[in-house]
Parts: structure tokens; sequence; C-alpha cells
């Protein structure tokens, strides 16, 4: 399986286009360690982020860079999904997420998320969407774009996981 990173773990990789969703659509399971849950309060022991990067036709591995800066940033646990297109990042959170967290936090977070994927020799435009509203992530219907995505999250069980003692720990 390729390696894209020396942080991520690659769990599940599509290297091309897989059916006829979007533009030649496909998608990356990646596993970190973390020590903050998804409001990023501290964790008493350290937890796994599995995360889904959805690809378009292109490829474009640059956005590891971006997902490493964010992971560097402390900015990557309240995600499940990131995706780029069209030269932006649009990172999807689940929506219980969305429930718990008041505007002035999300605020925050975008402002922080924004700031850092603007840093460096690379800027790139973010958004940052809901699982049930995932707009412009892929260039198809939103009702068939969010069942796609619901199904990853489903599949791969996307987020903060518990590191289980049969995993090394």
């Amino acid at each position: 399986m390729f390696k894209y990173s020396d942080f991520f773990q690659t769990l599940h990789d599509e290297q091309s286009p897989t059916g006829y969703l979007g533009q030649g659509t496909h998608y990356t399971i990646l596993r970190a360690v973390v020590w903050h849950d998804q409001s990023q309060r501290s964790l008493k022991k350290a937890a796994f982020i599995d995360l889904a990067v959805i690809w378009d036709e292109d490829h474009d591995t640059r956005v590891i860079n971006v997902i490493e800066r964010l992971y560097f940033s402390n900015l990557l646990t309240p995600a499940i999904i990131v995706g780029e297109r069209k030269g932006t990042l649009t990172i999807i959170v689940d929506e219980p997420f969305c429930d718990n967290s008041n505007e002035s936090w999300q605020q925050r977070y975008f402002e922080n998320v924004n700031c850092a994927t603007q840093s460096g020799d690379d800027p790139w435009n973010t958004a940052i969407h809901s699982i049930n509203q995932p707009s412009g992530i892929i260039n198809d219907e939103d009702a068939k774009v969010c069942l796609y995505l619901k199904t990853i999250k489903m599949l791969w069980n996307l987020g903060i996981q518990p590191v289980q003692k049969s995993e090394g720990l």
C-alpha cells in the first residue's frame, strides 16, 4: 500500500477512480495517533484518528502536506473526511460535532484552520462542512455525495478511536 506520510498509516488506498460519482472520485483511509478528542480536549490516553481523504481525478497528493500541517497544529481531530477539489480543501466534520459545539468555537476553529492552510509555500482555500451538507467536496448531486461519504464513515468507523490492547498498547 502506498505510504503518503511518515505520520499517517495507510489503512486503505484507491489509486484511481472507482465508479461514476463525480469526476474520478476515489478515497484513502489514513490513521494517526492523537492526544485530543473531537472537541480538542486532552485525552488521558492516546487514541487513533481514522480519516478519509477524498481524491478527485488528479489525485493531488499535495493535500497530504496540508493534512500534516493541520495535524501538527492540533486542528485535525474534529475532521473525519478531507478532500481537495479545484484548489479548495474541504474538511468534513460529523454532525454531532456541529451540534455539540457553540458558534464562537466553530468560528475560531475555522479561523485557525484557515490560518494553517494559508501558511507555507502552497496556500489553499478552505471550507468546513458537516457530513450532512458536504457542499463542494465532490462534483455531483448533494444527496449522492452525502450517501457516499456516510457509507465511507460507516465502513471505516471514521473519527477518534481508542487504542485496543491488540494494537500494541
